[in-house]
């Protein structure tokens, strides 16, 4: 983004709230700024938007440009509109959740995967923090311009939604072959918090094995001494 922009102007931005699942944990991609304003500040990947593209063309291509040859799951989350948001100007931020296996950012391109960018998100009623593994932790205030605001926001809707939409599946490293177990990994991640396996496999049958969407397969995966799991696949 630009140093400087007109005091006159209204400008629009998108920010990225990279998501992935790694090792049973909810982890975000941030990166420092480079420049003022915030210089040296961690943020959210962001750009303004082109007079010739849309907030969503702006995001797809933000993402592409962090995450070479990555497809991922995009879907707006808000517009934050606050007026003194960005100290250069009048700057409206469209901000966007992506979701991204850790697996397929693996086998990706890895230049701008540091391991010091993946940063843990733990969000306990009010509180959030993010840390990394080498111990770094920061809360909101830390961040750039209102990304801390973003980030809780974001972190809230996707819990509020797990229950009712497929935002869940699009962590798994492969849709059409994953076992209940795998699956119950990612949403003790985004949630928190630990699930009674019993409940949760119930409950997952039960909201769409009915539907037809999703369906046993014929593989099964071997888990150590225990009777194999079945695995499944779902229509997305």
């Amino acid at each position: 983004m630009p140093a400087q922009l007109q005091a006159d102007s209204l400008h629009v931005a998108v920010d990225l709230l990279i998501l992935t699942v790694r090792g049973g944990q909810l982890k975000l991609f941030i990166s420092r700024r480079p420049s003022p304003p915030y210089a040296g500040c961690w943020a959210l990947p962001g750009r303004f938007v082109g007079m010739d593209e849309s907030a969503e063309t702006a995001a797809n291509k933000l993402l592409e440009e962090m995450l070479p040859g990555n497809r991922a799951f995009l879907e707006q989350l808000y517009t934050f509109t606050d007026v003194n948001r960005d100290p250069r100007g009048r700057v409206i931020s469209v901000a966007y959740l992506a979701v991204i296996p850790w697996g397929r950012l693996q086998a990706g391109n890895k230049q701008k995967q540091e391991i010091g960018h993946w940063f843990r998100i733990i969000k306990k009623e009010r509180e959030l923090r993010l840390t990394n593994d080498s111990g770094m932790e920061l809360i909101p205030g830390d961040l750039a311009f209102d990304h801390g605001r973003i980030i809780d926001t974001g972190i809230t809707r996707i819990r509020g939604k797990i229950d009712y939409t497929d935002i869940g599946f699009r962590f798994l490293e492969n849709a059409h072959l994953f076992s209940l177990g795998e699956l119950q990994t990612v949403y003790e991640a985004i949630l928190d918090d630990k699930l009674d396996s019993s409940n949760f496999r119930r409950a997952i049958l039960n909201r769409y094995e009915k539907t037809g969407r999703l369906n046993q397969t014929d593989q099964t995966e071997k888990q150590g001494r225990g009777r194999p799991a079945a695995l499944y696949s779902i229509k997305l």
